[in-house]
């Protein structure tokens, strides 16, 4: 029994992190094309992911929300991702 349970739970934790990186790659591009359909109605790239969903105020010609929700990071859900100045993500920081 206990060697059925490694091996099950070796597969299991496998399957888990290869999930993760599917779901943090599809955050990634759903996050860049927002930011991408943003830039064409701004002008600019936004600042914040934050941007993406709720309308900065400052902005104009603001169409979105662009996401209908920030991502959730599947590998710590108290980072966020954050986007560079070309509207790609560049890194996660704390929330």
């Amino acid at each position: 029994m206990g060697v059925l349970l490694a091996t099950f739970s070796q597969h299991f934790g496998s399957a888990t992190k290869t999930v993760q990186k599917q779901i943090n790659q599809a955050n990634i591009q759903r996050i860049e094309g927002a930011a991408q359909l943003y830039k064409i109605d701004v002008g600019t790239y936004p600042s914040s992911v934050r941007h993406l969903v709720h309308n900065p105020g400052s902005v104009r010609n603001w169409q979105g929300p662009y996401l209908d929700k920030i991502p959730i990071n599947p590998f710590d859900s108290e980072l966020e991702y954050e986007l560079d100045s070309t509207g790609k993500v560049c890194d996660v920081m704390v929330k």
